[in-house]
Formats: structure tokens, sequence, C-alpha cells
């Protein structure tokens, strides 16, 4: 059975915040994704945005308004990851208790989005100490997809004079390869770029592999990039070890305990439009929209609360939801 098909009504924005908007909607079309902490601080200055540009002496025409749109993010890229749905309820939880006046309610939204972006900075904070504590000058190290988080552990690894042996696959899935090339030269460190294809080749000579993470399950695997899998499962073939940095912030509270969401069967932009005959109406550019990476295969995740396995990573997620 085909699931329902939902509408989802965009709000009214601003020029000014639609320009925030269109920097994460959409944006793996072009190949350059946002990271979920990234977006959620985006999306915590439309917060403030729309409070600063709001006209009328309603506070509760403004309460409305931010519940809107803060629905309108949780059914479209909430849908994608849980970090999004998490960060909206930590910041607008307790706003009813803030709807005195129109003054009330912004000083609550801006207390709230200032508050979330430097705990979620201290967090990265963190999570850059204790990834870059694992590396030493020299190792061979492998990197798969785009991740503003592993991207910080590189750059304070070559801070702390750690110059490494970097293999990084494409990512054609999201063009992720290219921007952690960047960053890796930009932090004095080697690189062998590869083809996806060659993952297999050069996947054995890697002393730590690192992925990103899209959501952190309650079963302690976590979804990220299309290819993923790939690289955990030879990984742990090869017993190289895989290490996943992210902040608690990407547990999943949406799906039920002892259960993961469904991936979504979808177009791939970043491909598709490579080549005119890609866009033939007898060729599909299709994948499921992540990877699920099972717990079993990873030796640990890099988190605030320090470098912890799987078990422990989804212990210290509870604890911090409550």
């Amino acid at each position: 059975m085909k699931p329902k098909s939902i509408t989802i009504t965009k709000p009214y924005f601003s020029p000014q915040t639609q320009k925030l908007v269109d920097s994460f909607e959409g944006a793996e079309i072009y190949g350059k994704p946002k990271g979920a902490s990234r977006t959620a601080r985006i999306i915590n200055k439309v917060f403030c945005l729309i409070t600063e540009e709001h006209k009328t002496a309603s506070p509760d025409e403004l309460a409305q308004n931010l519940r809107v749109v803060a629905k309108y993010f949780i059914d479209t890229r909430g849908q994608m990851t849980p970090t999004i749905i998490n960060a909206i309820n930590w910041v607008l939880d307790e706003l009813d208790q803030h709807l005195s006046s129109v003054s009330d309610i912004s000083t609550f939204i801006l207390h709230r989005c200032e508050s979330f972006n430097r705990l979620s900075i201290a967090n990265l904070e963190q999570i850059q100490q204790h990834g870059a504590s694992l590396l030493e000058n020299g190792m061979n190290t492998f990197v798969y997809d785009y991740s503003s988080t592993v991207a910080g552990i590189l750059k304070r690894a070559g801070k702390q004079s750690k110059s490494l042996q970097l293999i990084i696959p494409e990512s054609r899935a999201l063009d992720g390869g290219l921007p952690i090339v960047k960053t890796a030269i930009s932090s004095g460190h080697k690189v062998l770029y590869i083809t996806d294809a060659a993952i297999g080749q050069q996947l054995p000579v890697a002393q730590a592999a690192f992925i990103g993470a899209e959501s952190i399950t309650n079963l302690g695997g976590c979804w990220n990039t299309t290819g993923s899998t790939t690289v955990a499962t030879l990984a742990k073939n090869y017993s190289v070890p895989l290490y996943v940095p992210t902040e608690l912030m990407k547990f999943d509270t949406t799906n039920p305990p002892g259960t993961i969401r469904t991936p979504v069967w979808k177009d791939i932009p970043a491909i598709q439009t490579n080549d005119p005959i890609l866009l033939h109406k007898n060729v599909s550019v299709k994948a499921y929209d992540l990877d699920h990476v099972n717990s079993e295969q990873i030796t640990a995740f890099i988190t605030e609360k320090g470098v912890l396995t799987p078990s422990q990573t989804v212990l210290a997620a509870q604890s911090l939801f409550g």
C-alpha cells in the first residue's frame, strides 16, 4: 500500500526570511546540503526575524505565526532528521508562558535561540576535542561524505599539528567529497581523493574511518548519506574502527523504542543533472534518501559527553530527553 500523500502548505515568509529558508531548502539539488545542526541554527534565525518583523500588537497572532512556521519546518525538514524536531521543541518550549505581550515573546524567542546556539556550538567544540584526541600525526584516516562535525575534527587536528593522510571518496550522492577536501587542504592534511567504486581498495589501509550522522537511532545505530552502509560494512570486515561524531541532539525521539524510520525512495539531483541522457523518460536516478548503519558496525559515537559506545550513546541521549 502506498503511503498517503500529505499536502504541506508553505507559510508566508518575508523576502529576508525566505532568503534564509532558501539557504537550506533544496540545497541538495546544487550539491550544497546544510548539516542538521547548522540548519537548526538557521531556523532559529528565522524565528528571531519573524518576531522582529511582526507588525501588530497581538501576542497571540505572533505566537500562532511562530507555531505555523515551526510546524512547516517539522513537516518538511523535520521528516529528514529528528534534530530539527528536537531543536524546534527545545526553543519553543514554554512559549505559552510568555504571551503577555509581543515584547515578551520577542525577548523569550531571542533568549531561547541564543541559548540553543551557544549550547550547540559548545557541544561541537567538545566533539572536536574528543575526536582530535583519537588522531595521531601521519594517521591514515578515511572520511566519507561531508559533515561539518567531522570537518571540525579535522580542523582541530590540524591546529594540533597533526598532519593526516586522508582518504576521501567523491560521495556522488551529494557531491560531499570535495568540501571535505577543501577543509583538509586548509588544515594541512594530505589527501587521496578516490571514486566511490574504489572504497573497497583503499579502506583496508585506513587506521580509522569517520562518517557523519543525520540522526542517532534508538537502537544505537545511525542514519547517514547514501553509501555509508558500504563504508560501515567494509570497515567492519577489515577491522577498521568506525567513528560517528554527532551531537546527542540528533537522537531520534519520534519513533517508538525498538523501531527505526522507513527510508524514502527519491531522485538524486546531484547525479541526475550531470548528463542530459539521465533525464530521459526511460531512465531513473534514484536511491533511498539515507543509509542505516547498524550499532554493531559502529566502534563509537563521538559526542559532547565523550567517546561512547552505541549503547552508552543511547543511554546518554535518553537521559538528555528525559
